[in-house]
């Protein structure tokens, strides 16, 4: 009985407020608008197999479809397996010479096959040094959770400022109102939430 007598001063308070049931259904549709398109234009940033890098004065072409690194003359197969803190790489040149390198946390070692020739084509190390530029990272599902936590956060105090007020602090008093500086902070402290979310999205 006590449950359902909150849940009605909290849909009256709301109502109070000036939030409609409709009211609601749109700033969440914007919200989940706003999250897909976010998210939609990261994947459009990190869509691209093909880029290119520049190491030791020369410029090397990566394609992380095919597996291949071309220096402008010859084209040098590779295979990944593990993250940016372990790894295995395995470098294979055009005469089918192998260079491979392991690494574990902060030690790693490595060789090559007898027909290796690094005077003939470009050194292993620096090959490998272009394939961790694109290593994945060791696990994200936090800053996931994180990204979804800031622009949720910050939609809803953006969109609903009264609504976010009266369920930090308004319940708690009887016949409160929020002030026009208590409802600008929260506007301002989630379009900042909203920021960083997507300042998070790109640097991942």
């Amino acid at each position: 009985m006590q449950d359902i007598y909150r849940g009605s001063i909290l849909e009256i308070k709301v109502r109070q407020l000036g939030i409609g049931g409709g009211y609601l259904m749109k700033k969440m549709l914007l919200f989940l608008l706003t999250v897909l398109l976010l998210f939609a234009l990261c994947a459009c940033s990190s869509s691209s197999t093909t880029y290119t890098i520049e190491k030791h004065g020369r410029n090397f072409e990566v394609n992380l479809e095919n597996n291949t690194i071309f220096d402008g003359k010859y084209t040098y197969q590779y295979t990944f397996s593990g993250d940016s803190s372990s790894y295995s790489i395995d470098i294979i040149y055009p005469n089918g010479s192998i260079y491979y390198w392991n690494h574990s946390g902060n030690s790693g070692h490595g060789g090559w096959s007898d027909d290796y020739n690094e005077n003939l084509y470009v050194a292993g190390d620096i090959l490998c040094d272009i394939v961790i530029e694109k290593a994945p990272e060791t696990s994200n599902s936090g800053k996931v959770i994180a990204i979804i936590f800031l622009l949720g956060i910050g939609v809803f105090n953006t969109a609903a400022p009264s609504v976010a007020w009266y369920l930090e602090y308004g319940w708690r008093y009887k016949n409160a109102e929020p002030s026009d500086f208590a409802l600008g902070l929260n506007r301002v402290g989630g379009i900042i939430a909203i920021i960083v979310g997507v300042f998070i999205i790109f640097l991942s």
